[in-house]
């Protein structure tokens, strides 16, 4: 397969899971919401919305915080260090790497522990 034709697969499968988030969120927000902001964030960046992307990014941290989803708090501060190192911003990278760190050895996924290490 072409790339071209597995990009457009990946992004009609992660705007189908956006909507299934979407709604799955109107029925349980607790469970859902920052996941389904993380998969709106993902989606912006794919798309070169960088702006938008890390809004989305943020609300995302900030719903895994207040939802108590440590592992997916620091998933979302892994990918927002993506976006900064994309643009050079090395201070918020950093930022965002440490507290990805810190979910991650909350939650004791040593594994990546070592892969922000290696960062």
């Amino acid at each position: 397969r072409s790339r071209p034709n597995d990009e457009q697969k990946w992004l009609v499968k992660g705007e189908s899971a956006i909507q299934r988030y979407e709604t799955w969120t109107t029925h349980s927000e607790w469970n859902f919401e920052n996941k389904y902001l993380l998969l709106e964030a993902e989606s912006l960046f794919s798309q070169g919305n960088y702006d938008s992307a890390e809004k989305k990014y943020i609300a995302s941290i900030e719903s895994a915080r207040r939802h108590k989803f440590i592992h997916e708090q620091g998933l979302a501060l892994d990918l927002l260090a993506s976006l900064y190192k994309l643009r050079g911003d090395s201070d918020k990278e950093t930022e965002c790497l440490e507290g990805a760190y810190g979910c991650y050895e909350t939650w004791g996924a040593h594994g990546l522990l070592s892969h922000i290490r290696d960062e």
